[in-house]
């Protein structure tokens, strides 16, 4: 009897076993380059945070030590120049420093009646004011243009003022005639991070007309910061006119910096930006943190 068939069959086994174990070997090989790409990728994003986290270090012993000298806070400051992109280790990073006394906190009471003003600057509703007060004021009764809680009650979806100071910029969406397009104005003029007066130095002329009310007196400001730091002491002889009370309100250093830092490791972003407390002589404190999704 002849054993071809019973070859044929061996063989067609042995052919169909061998591309088994080939399918599963290319498949493994594939895993294992997989497996390979993503512990890659994941030690590259943990290398990223590192150096986004280590930007938000050295911006805070920059601080340090212009806050240790005491000098007032400029536009040409250390911790104001922007160095660029910088290698570092595995990949690079990138720091921006801001003061947030450039802005107008709307959180401070000192500072209310210039916010009617600066919206008017901007070319907003100065009756948004009365709206944005009475989200944060402790009371249940409108102002003329604002709102309050049975207004926020009949919302989709309902919402309840605050009642308290605001805890971000980004919480004005919530407040009754702030849409987006107000928003993206606001944003680079206002900050709620602490702040009860606002630095000649280093605020934009909107800002400091919102403060003087004096467009001659803010042109003689920004003259004489163009040549060089505006200390208290100066404050009086460029502003003699103006009341005590705006005097008061303006100060050549704050206490809050907003540190925005990217640290890149081949395609590989990681960002987060921060708010340091950092009066003058005292170590910087991190108040806030935040991992902005790119």
């Amino acid at each position: 009897m002849s054993r071809r068939p019973e070859r044929g069959v061996v063989l067609v086994a042995a052919v169909t076993a061998l591309a088994l174990m080939s399918v599963l070997a290319l498949g493994l090989a594939e895993r294992t380059v997989l497996d390979e790409r993503l512990a890659e990728k994941s030690l590259a994003a943990l290398q990223a945070d590192a150096l986004a986290r280590s930007g938000v270090a050295v911006a805070a012993v920059v601080l340090a030590e212009t806050g240790a000298a005491g000098a007032p806070d400029t536009l040409g400051a250390p911790w104001a120049v922007d160095v660029g992109r910088q290698p570092l280790g595995p990949g690079w990073v990138e720091v921006q420093v801001e003061d947030e006394a450039r802005r107008l906190d709307l959180n401070a009471p000192e500072l209310a009646d210039a916010v009617p003003r600066l919206l008017a600057l901007l070319g907003l509703d100065p009756g948004l004011a009365d709206a944005l007060a009475d989200w944060t004021d402790a009371d249940d009764v409108p102002r003329p243009r604002g709102a309050e809680r049975d207004w926020y009650l009949t919302q989709t979806p309902p919402l309840v003022p605050r009642n308290a100071p605001f805890a971000s910029v980004g919480e004005l969406a919530l407040v009754r005639g702030i849409d987006a397009a107000a928003l993206a104005r606001l944003r680079p003029f206002v900050t709620v991070a602490g702040e009860h007066a606002v630095n000649p130095n280093t605020a934009s002329r909107e800002v400091l007309r919102a403060v003087v009310q004096d467009a001659a007196a803010v042109d003689r400001l920004l003259a004489a910061r163009g040549g060089g730091a505006i200390a208290a002491e100066d404050v009086a002889a460029l502003l003699p006119d103006a009341p005590g009370a705006v005097r008061l309100v303006l100060a050549p250093r704050g206490q809050h910096y907003t540190v925005r830092a990217v640290g890149g490791v081949g395609a590989l972003r990681r960002t987060v930006e921060t708010t340091l407390s950092a009066p003058a002589g005292v170590e910087p404190e991190i108040v806030a943190w935040r991992a902005v999704e790119r």
